[in-house]
């Protein structure tokens, strides 16, 4: 198993890491990292540098579902997160990627301890129906930082992304490019949601208008593309 084989999921964590760059939710670091499931085996690839606007393909490697390294080249700052990636796919085998930034928002609620609650439309619109949950702190790369995760994972059934207490945002989903959309609107959540705080608190959507509301998403993406012009015969 080479990373060679894999050429498709490289190409899609480097436009993964061109989308969360050119966003600017990324600190003025840039500091981040991608993983994408290997489609064929139980394996990941991930990013092994600190740094996502100056990603090239080697600096991508390729490891087993336990976080063994297969092919490739890890400097220090990537070794200390592999585990951090590992523990979803474990966890979630669902999700096929795994995305984490510093973006400022968000890893401001995560540096306060405080979850984002489920009060903007943007969140359960997108399966976020339970807020983004905070892991407790560990340090990076330690198998607490791993366990705090893996509790949150167990405890939050619906969950895309989570927040790591002192540290930053955590967020998966079944591609790279929907991992980097959950992360942009965890971002997009908590600035809204710190704005509403300091006009009296953020107002939580009741649980059956949550439902409600994911339904009638659920039923416009349905009915397909609204479109003035006439189908051809």
């Amino acid at each position: 198993m080479k990373l060679a084989d894999y050429s498709k999921q490289v190409e899609e964590i480097l436009a993964a890491a061109r989308h969360l760059v050119d966003s600017g939710i990324m600190t003025k670091s840039l500091h981040g990292n991608i993983s994408v499931k290997a489609p064929d085996a139980d394996a990941f690839l991930l990013t092994s540098g600190g740094s996502l606007g100056s990603l090239t393909p080697e600096n991508i490697a390729l490891f087993d579902a336990d976080g063994n390294l297969l092919d490739g080249t890890v400097q220090p700052v990537g070794a200390e997160i592999i585990q951090m990636h590992g523990i979803v796919y474990r966890r979630r085998p669902t999700f096929s990627s795994v995305v984490h930034t510093h973006s400022p928002f968000a890893t401001g609620f995560a540096v306060a301890g405080q979850a984002i609650p489920a009060a903007y439309e943007a969140l359960v619109r997108n399966g976020m129906n339970e807020g983004v949950p905070i892991a407790r702190y560990g340090p990076r790369g330690s198998q607490q930082s791993v366990d705090n995760i893996a509790d949150v994972l167990t405890a939050f059934d619906s969950i895309k992304a989570l927040l790591l207490e002192n540290h930053g945002v955590l967020a998966f989903a079944d591609s790279a490019a929907g991992a980097v959309r959950a992360n942009m609107v965890v971002e997009e959540s908590a600035e809204i949601v710190l704005y509403a705080n300091g006009l009296g608190g953020a107002k939580p959507i009741p649980p059956e208008m949550i439902e409600a509301t994911q339904s009638r998403a659920a039923a416009f993406a349905e009915a397909g593309t609204y479109s003035s012009e006439k189908p051809s015969s």
